[in-house]
This record gives structure tokens, sequence and C-alpha cells, in this order.
């Protein structure tokens, strides 16, 4: 049986990068922006999948939340200004 879905290591790679690049296109708009719109896209991708195809995974949407959470806290520990 063939599927045209990613593998899980693939999959989690891929949200985690979503995540980190939302945060990083917020990221103009403050850092409560950054923190909060990867979150909010992430959500509204999983319910949108949940009720359309029935394949939302929320293990998707930790993922792209971990990716953004890694990019705020390089941020603020990071002494780039």
């Amino acid at each position: 049986m063939e599927t045209n879905q990613p593998s899980s290591k693939k999959q989690k790679i891929i949200h985690f990068f979503a995540g980190l690049t939302c945060a990083a296109i917020a990221l103009p708009f403050g850092i409560i922006a950054a923190a909060l719109a990867p979150v909010a896209l992430g959500f509204i991708k999983e319910i949108y999948l949940h009720f359309n195809s029935r394949h939302g995974n929320p293990n998707n949407l930790a993922w792209v939340i971990a990716g953004a959470a890694t990019f705020i806290l390089c941020l603020k520990l990071l002494p780039i200004k």
C-alpha cells in the first residue's frame, strides 16, 4: 500500500522548520507576534485538516510550536542586536 505522506521523521522536521520560519516572518511585528503566529497558524491548519480530511495530527502542532519556541529562545539568548 503506497501513500503520498512523508515519513514520520521527515514530517517532524518539516513542521519544526515551518514553525521556525513562521516565527522569523512574524518577528518584525514583535516578539509576542513571533511567538503566537506559528501557534495560531498551526492550530488553524490542524483544525482544517481535522474537519476536511480527517487526517489531523496533534503531534504536528507540537512540532510547529517547538520550532517557534526554539527560534524565540535562540533570539533571546544570543547576543545578536
